[in-house]
C-alpha cells in the first residue's frame, strides 16, 4: 500500500479515528488496551453506512463524525494489534472485515488535527445489509435522523 506524501507512515501514527462501537459510551469503548493521552470530537472525509449493531465507513466526501484518540508512541503497537483483532483485520485464515487505512482528521473548527489510523469496510457495505447514512452536516452513527 502506498501513502500520500503528506501523511506519516502507519508505524509513526499515534492517533486512531473511531466512528462507531469504539467511541466513548458505545459497547466496545472499554476494549481499548491502553489509556489514551486525549480523546476529542473530530471528523474525517468518508461515506458512512449503518446497521443497528455497528457502522461501516468507506472512502468518500461526506463529513463523518467521530473521535480522535491520541496515544503514547510506545502504546501504539498494542493498540493496533488489539484493534485489528476487534475489526477483523489481518487475521490469518479469515477474510478481512475491515482494512486499516490512514486518514486526515479534522477538529470541529475545521482545522487539521493529525493523520490517524481508521478502519474502512473491506467490501461494499450494502452486501451485508448496511444502509448509507446521509446527513446535511455530519454523518454519524448511531444515526440521529
Amino acid at each position: 500500500m502506498t501513502y500520500p506524501t503528506h501523511l506519516p507512515k502507519p508505524n509513526m501514527i499515534q492517533h486512531v479515528f473511531v466512528y462507531g462501537t469504539l467511541k466513548t459510551g458505545q459497547c466496545r469503548a472499554t476494549m481499548w488496551p491502553a489509556k489514551p493521552i486525549s480523546i476529542e470530537p473530530a471528523w474525517v472525509r468518508g461515506q458512512l453506512f449503518g446497521r443497528s449493531d455497528y457502522p461501516a465507513m468507506m472512502p468518500g466526501e461526506d463529513r463523518v463524525l467521530g473521535e480522535i484518540w491520541h496515544f503514547a508512541g510506545l502504546d501504539m503497537p498494542r493498540v493496533t494489534e488489539v484493534l485489528d483483532q476487534i475489526e477483523g483485520t489481518g487475521q490469518v485464515g479469515f477474510p478481512d472485515l475491515y482494512v486499516r487505512v490512514v486518514v486526515d482528521v479534522f477538529g470541529m473548527d475545521g482545522h487539521l488535527i493529525a493523520a490517524a489510523s481508521a478502519y474502512h469496510y473491506a467490501k461494499s457495505p450494502e452486501i451485508d445489509g448496511f444502509r448509507r447514512i446521509d446527513a446535511t452536516d455530519f454523518a454519524q452513527w448511531p444515526s440521529t435522523s
